[in-house]
């Protein structure tokens, strides 16, 4: 029967369970609304936490889950690790900084870092290059440095970071002004090879609130006396980033000498991508004995590649090597950041004259160049002006560039170090989350002694 055949007695009942119904619904509706306003308000956590599960592929895992799934092992007290950046327990202006430069989450070792340095506890984190580490000591520190400000006539540096080398330390400054500009945190960055004079007047007359240096450098404007350039008196945060470099190259005494300088209730962080014998006992050194332990990636004490790089290797004679250089280089977009090492300086000098002649954009790092021109080059390159780079181990560990997207080890570098500096030389593709390509020219009369460490070496990283 259709509404129009409909009874006038049944259109009036209709009428009346459809309005009795939508009465029903309005109560509904209002008593959960009530209900809403009477729950407990979600801390600014558990939102975050919310608003991530809502949206896809963010979720937060367990703490235990993100751990597995990112390869983190250390400490069994290691507090939760921070997922996401709005999550991060920084000032906002600092996670909106975060945001600003396009970071959608923390990197394992920050995840893991950043809580655990927020804490006030001694940090241990062994991670391979390319991991994001700089981030992950440097806001704990601008988290311990903004409470103390403004600094007081006569105060040094509240934080200090030492790097082995110059182009590491540089490249930690700039991210220091990248994000400590957000919150007014003066920061300045000293290393040798570069005059005193400008260095020391930005010391005392700047008073930074965060100093990056080199060993040596430091060290030298420290015993300054006649007036004192700074003290260490307030110094409460230190990092030692690549402390394993920094051993190799004999800073030992150096870091010792800082040390004795600087206040014994402090936080100490130690950064490092290899775990010997050597290095555990500089930490044991300087560190509490309750310091936690931080391993990322499968880190332990062996030495491991960055699985995110993709080996491959040639064999090739001598004679062969130049020839063969020249295909793969041509092979490359034109735009394509690559880094080849050379065990010589005279090496790096031909083969770039050689892609010169060509017409290639190219620079180059190495023992004969001085600071300037190893910054002017550094520059270039960073810029994509010079998009090749021929270097010696002198950049293996102090080049932090985005986008390099080739490592080519014309040589492969010899002796009991070899492969730890085959390690660092590749780790300069494939960093924050990228992935990169390193192809080693191999030679079996020249570097068949570090075959068996090499097979070792690509078997951890799930490679043949």
């Amino acid at each position: 029967m259709s509404s129009k055949e409909m009874p006038s007695s049944d259109k009036e009942k209709l009428t009346k369970e459809e309005k009795a119904a939508k009465k029903a619904r309005k109560e509904a509706k209002a008593a959960k609304l009530a209900a809403a306003s009477a729950a407990p308000r979600q801390s600014p956590r558990l939102q975050a936490m919310a608003a991530a599960e809502a949206i896809p592929g963010s979720k937060a895992l367990s703490a235990d889950a993100f751990r597995e799934e990112h390869a983190i092992s250390g400490s069994s007290e290691l507090p939760d690790p921070v997922q996401h950046i709005d999550d991060a327990p920084f000032d906002a202006r600092l996670r909106s900084a975060l945001r600003a430069a396009k970071f959608t989450a923390p990197s394992p070792i920050q995840a893991q870092a950043w809580p655990v340095a927020l804490a006030g506890k001694d940090v241990i984190a062994i991670a391979k290059t390319g991991s994001g580490k700089t981030l992950g000591f440097l806001f704990p520190a601008f988290s311990a440095i903004l409470p103390k400000l403004p600094l007081g006539q006569g105060v040094g540096p509240l934080a200090l970071v030492m790097a082995p080398v110059r182009e590491l330390a540089q490249q930690i400054q700039v991210e220091a002004e990248r994000f400590g500009a957000a919150v007014g945190i003066k920061s300045l960055v000293v290393y040798g090879g570069a005059p005193k004079g400008p260095q020391i007047g930005a010391l005392g007359r700047g008073r930074p609130a965060l100093v990056v240096g080199t060993p040596g450098r430091l060290n030298d404007l420290l015993a300054l006396a006649n007036p004192p350039v700074t003290n260490l008196n307030a110094c409460g945060y230190v990092v030692l980033d690549e402390a394993d470099r920094m051993l190799d190259m004999g800073f030992a005494p150096q870091i010792d000498k800082i040390f004795q300088l600087l206040p014994s209730k402090r936080q100490t962080l130690f950064f490092t991508a290899t775990w010997p014998r050597e290095v555990q006992q500089l930490a044991k050194s300087y560190l509490s004995p309750n310091a936690m332990q931080i391993f990322v990636g499968g880190a332990d004490t062996k030495l491991v590649a960055n699985k995110s790089v993709t080996q491959k290797f040639e064999q090739l004679t001598p004679a062969e090597k130049p020839e063969r250089l020249m295909k793969v280089i041509m092979e490359q977009p034109a735009d394509a950041k690559i880094v080849v090492f050379c065990n010589t300086k005279a090496d790096c000098a031909k083969l770039e004259a050689d892609q010169k002649r060509l017409g290639r954009g190219t620079c180059a790092i190495h023992g004969d160049k001085d600071q300037w021109e190893r910054e002017r080059a550094l520059q270039a390159f960073s810029s994509g002006k010079a998009p090749i780079m021929f270097a010696t181990d002198v950049a293996a560990r102090g080049l932090d560039v985005r986008g390099v997207t080739l490592v080519i080890n014309y040589d492969l570098p010899q002796g009991d170090d070899g492969v730890e500096n085959y390690v660092h030389r590749i780790g300069r593709t494939g960093r924050a989350g990228a992935t990169g390509i390193a192809i080693t020219f191999w030679n079996d009369r020249v570097d068949k002694r570090q075959g068996a460490k090499l097979a070792a070496l690509l078997a951890d990283a799930g490679q043949e």
